[in-house]
């Protein structure tokens, strides 16, 4: 047979490039498939993330507007139930309180949506004289046989006992949203006086929760803490229970009722669409939800599928498109980044010290004596510092975009600097009935030249975290050690350790990352971001230590860091350093606690005084038996068996020579609740645990008359300095023309206020000779500073 033949090695490389090029087809046609499948479900899934922080960010925000208004209709009850006691204490008669309710009611003294939901106030008075009496600011006669108590205002008032009682709010026969606050008031022997009432409507704040949603078709609603529902964007659903079928959301009633949050579940909405819907529970277990369709929301998902695969077909402009977004995208979540890293510093430092302001404000309000308001706003004031300059740093925004933290040295009193931080986390402590126990290494010396505000700021971080993490009734610590000086740098160590829940080794080698938690199970048990200690760690850095964390899961937590900082330049006078022969004091300290026995026994040692110790009540009346009275107690509050009130009361009955001891009661507890019956027993000072030992000398001082170094330099006397001398003062705000007008009182200084620059230039024209000084704010309305100042000085005059 004659033909030509091929070789195979030929016929193979004829054949090579046609299956190469098939497998290239199939391989780019599939790596495209995949490459679209991917970035669907990566989008779907940005898209579902987005979702959810909006609709926290949208719940947030109407969760915030309705707390807002429902504190606002709280305060003006109060201050209205305030009145109406005062004038029954003066003896105002029913003519008179008809007369008032019917003023208040007609002319509500609040503004925006809170005054306009108040309908009305009224009155149930018992000690009016001719028998109880209900005052009404209507017109309409009250019905016979009407009886307060059988109304449900009344009993929950009632219930509340002095507490602001509300009712459930159901909606009308007029269609309208109605409920009613109700408080009882009594005399200051606790006789029940009356209860005072306001009824509110809250459609306008329902209105703007069904118009809070994400997108097109979005919606609010809000339901009753039986589950009624208030408002709805469908008026027929109004006032019908959410387990009736003929609502959506019945599917889901039973987890509402229960408090439970619903987060991202699918529902048909009322208008047959497939819809995503959240729901929370509100602080008075009203319910606010939020439902969104996911056609809307998903079809920039749908349209992102179509591009790419359009994109597919030709792959240079797929490759640049995948380029651009890539870039795009690390762009976006770069600043996403540097947005939350501010957010969530800003959250994680200011709560703390606010928790504490808020905290010392409410005990300040409630304490009668002045020394304890004084305490209070001592704490107060270390805790606005400290906020203030948390403030400054976090608003410094040039700071945070190039992640850098700069340090401000200055000298400081160690000591004083962890009382602040103590202060600032000691209400909590109280709240949680923890034992806080500091100790101070004597070794280190007392003024300490680093920046005092970034060391307070890790121990707040660490002690915070410490008391967030423990449980109630625990332990814990804060001790600080001088490890080494070397070439004038002091090496300290600070640990806190925790009874808390511990933290295994795992979960310890991301813990000092931005926004790391030892599990996803940590935040929604115990709140907060994680960022607190990766900012403490760059602090640290800065500060020439380390941080580091020892702990086991359920064993607790022991967190420890160095610094190196300098000797101040200056020191401190202790007590023991004054003029007082401290050989011939007395002392006895009464503690069922041996540590805090030890801990006064070496501190007073060092002042050179005498101090002796008892563990209870018993063995302190048997020492002063044996030995005679001391010059001054120090007595534990709480003890086993006899306590510190009434241990008090015994030593007092045993004094030969009455009013020469002085006793100190000490307390972790607030003394405010016990405070009147101390005094009534005999206490002369309180001193609030963990006790510093600069706080021992400082109530010694005060009770045996003897100044510190603050108090020999005498201030300078300012009463009258400034009579005759005007200022004009150009400030839009009105609280702090106030708080300058007190500052200047003692100096006799006329002071005129100027809302604006505009009027501010006005007053100086009007008497350019009047004003011998003028304060000048920067940023006003209409006119702001700047501009006034150019003004006045181009003022030929």
């Amino acid at each position: 047979m004659k033909g030509r033949i091929v070789p195979m090695k030929l016929l193979s490389k004829l054949k090579h490039p046609n299956r190469m090029l098939a497998i290239e087809l199939v391989f780019t046609i599939t790596a495209f498939a995949v490459m679209v499948v991917l970035n669907y479900r990566f989008m779907h899934d940005a898209v579902r993330d987005s979702l959810i922080r909006h609709a926290d960010s949208v719940l947030d925000s109407a969760e915030s507007q309705v707390t807002k208004t429902l504190r606002g209709f709280e305060v003006a009850l109060g201050g209205f139930t305030e009145e109406i006691n005062n004038a029954l204490l003066r003896g105002d008669s029913a003519d008179e309180l008809r007369a008032y309710i019917g003023e208040v009611s007609r002319h509500s003294f609040l503004d925006g949506e809170t005054s306009s939901g108040i309908q009305d106030f009224f009155g149930y008075f018992e000690t009016l004289p001719g028998g109880p009496v209900l005052i009404q600011s209507g017109s309409d006669p009250v019905p016979a046989g009407y009886k307060p108590e059988e109304q449900d205002w009344y009993r929950a008032a009632v219930e509340a006992d002095g507490g602001i009682a509300e009712t459930v709010p159901a909606v009308s026969g007029e269609d309208e949203t109605v409920y009613t606050y109700s408080m009882s008031f009594s005399d200051k022997d606790g006789n029940r006086l009356g209860v005072a009432c306001m009824n509110v409507n809250v459609d306008q704040l329902g209105q703007s929760v069904v118009e809070t949603a994400l997108n097109q078709n979005g919606y609010g609603m809000l339901l009753n803490q039986n589950g009624e529902v208030l408002f709805h964007p469908n008026p027929k659903f109004r006032g019908m229970d959410i387990h009736d079928p003929g609502i959506p959301i019945y599917i889901y009633a039973e987890a509402i009722i229960n408090g439970e949050n619903i987060f991202e579940q699918p529902m048909i909405s009322y208008n047959q669409e497939e819809s995503v819907i959240f729901f929370r529970t509100l602080h008075n277990r009203w319910h606010l939800g939020l439902v969104t369709p996911e056609k809307y929301y998903y079809q920039s998902v749908d349209n992102v599928r179509y591009v790419l695969i359009l994109a597919g077909v030709i792959g240079v402009v797929l490759a640049i498109f995948l380029i651009t977004m890539d870039r795009a995208r690390k762009k976006s979540d770069s600043e996403s980044r540097q947005k939350s890293i501010f957010l969530a510093n800003m959250s994680h430092e200011i709560r703390t010290p606010i928790n504490a302001i808020v905290g010392m404000t409410a005990i300040g309000k409630t304490v009668g004596a002045v020394e304890r308001k004084d305490y209070c706003f001592s704490k107060i004031d270390d805790a606005s510092r400290h906020l203030l300059g948390v403030i400054n740093d976090i608003l410094d925004l040039s700071k945070i975009e190039a992640n850098k933290i700069e340090l401000s040295p200055t000298d400081f009193n160690f000591e004083k600097m962890l009382q602040q931080v103590v202060n600032v986390v000691n209400f909590r402590v109280d709240e949680k009935h923890q034992k806080l126990s500091v100790y101070i290494d004597k070794n280190i010396p007392k003024v300490l030249y680093a920046d005092d505000q970034r060391f307070a700021q890790i121990l707040t971080n660490l002690l915070s975290n410490a008391v967030k993490f423990s449980p109630n009734d625990s332990a814990i610590s804060l001790n600080t050690q001088l490890l080494s000086l070397d070439n004038g740098e002091y090496t300290i160590q600070t640990e806190v350790r925790d009874e808390g829940i511990g933290i295994s080794q795992e979960q310890q080698t991301k813990l000092f990352q931005s926004f790391q938690q030892a599990e996803s199970s940590t935040t929604r048990s115990y709140g907060g971001t994680g960022l607190g200690l990766s900012i403490s760690k760059s602090i640290v850095a800065l500060m020439g230590g380390k941080i580091w964390v020892t702990s086991e899961l359920g064993q607790g937590s022991t967190f420890a860091f160095t610094v190196k900082v300098r000797l101040g330049d200056h020191t401190k006078y202790g007590l023991a350093q004054q003029d007082v022969n401290w050989g011939n004091v007395r002392i006895l300290t009464v503690d069922d606690d041996r540590d805090i026995l030890e801990y006064f026994h070496e501190i007073i040692k060092e002042f050179g005084a005498n101090c002796e110790v008892a563990a209870d009540a018993g063995e302190a009346l048997h020492m002063v038996d044996e030995t005679g009275e001391y010059n001054i107690y120090f007595i534990d509050l709480k003890m086993p068996g006899v306590d510190g009130i009434a241990l008090t009361k015994e030593i007092r009955a045993r004094e030969k020579n009455p009013g020469h001891s002085i006793v100190i009661m000490i307390s972790s507890a607030d003394l405010s609740v016990m405070e009147e019956d101390a005094r009534k027993a005999g206490v002369d000072r309180f001193l609030l645990k963990p006790i510093f030992p600069s706080s021992i000398a400082d109530v010694i001082n005060d009770c045996i008359g003897i100044t510190n170094e603050k108090a020999r330099d005498l201030p300078v006397d300012i009463r009258g300095i400034f009579e005759g001398y005007r200022i004009l003062f150009a400030e839009d705000v009105a609280i702090n023309f106030e708080i300058v007008q007190t500052l200047l009182e003692p100096t006799l200084v006329s002071l005129e206020c100027a809302e604006n620059g505009a009027e501010a230039v006005r007053m100086f024209i009007r008497d350019p000779e009047k004003y011998d000084l003028i304060f000048m704010d920067v940023q006003m309305p209409i006119m702001d500073g700047y501009e006034a100042t150019r003004q006045i000085r181009a003022l030929e005059i």
